[in-house]
């Protein structure tokens, strides 16, 4: 089963909304901290969910939001570069998410398109499913800024057993 015409554009609003609702959010939390990056991310999130609704780049839905996925990726590579931060979870979150987004796009788009499938089988409920389950995902990662995929353990674990306690062994002579 995929999501159907009739409760699909609902469920892109609400995801609209709740890119507005974060950054909004984040903009009114972030008041007094010095360190914008979250807000700035989120309005770059907002500002391109509520453009990809707006305007059309191509006569395929899935190809206009892939082009939209590829430009905000661009822009947030871009933004990253300038502020000349760290990198942090949120915007590994957004990236990680805006690609497999992408991918899903792309490849859904040449199903249809370039293949010209008219018969629904599993891509489409992946996709059906995946676009809006990461987009709720980028929306949670936006306003909690909580690791719940535990992306920071297994970025911070040891490679080996032997190599993260090399210099709390005694030395034996």
């Amino acid at each position: 089963m995929y999501i159907n015409d009739v409760i699909g554009p609902y469920i892109g609003v609400f995801i609209e909304w709740g890119f507005l609702m974060a950054f909004l959010f984040k903009l009114v939390s972030r008041l007094n901290n010095p360190d914008k990056s979250i807000v700035q991310l989120s309005f770059i999130m907002a500002f391109s969910y509520m453009l990809s609704g707006a305007f059309s780049f191509s006569y395929s839905t899935y190809l206009n939001w892939f082009i939209y996925d590829l430009i905000t990726i661009f822009f947030i590579a871009l933004w990253f570069l300038v502020i000349k931060k760290q990198r942090f979870l949120a915007l590994v979150y957004i990236l990680l998410g805006l690609g497999l987004n992408s991918l899903l796009m792309i490849t859904t788009h040449y199903d249809i398109y370039v293949r010209h499938n008219n018969e629904h089988w599993f891509l489409w409920t992946v996709y059906s499913y995946g676009v809006n389950i990461i987009d709720f995902l980028m929306i949670m990662a936006l306003t909690t800024e909580k690791d719940f995929f535990f992306f920071r353990k297994v970025v911070n674990a040891p490679r080996s057993g032997y190599s993260h306690n090399i210099d709390k062994q005694p030395l034996d002579n």
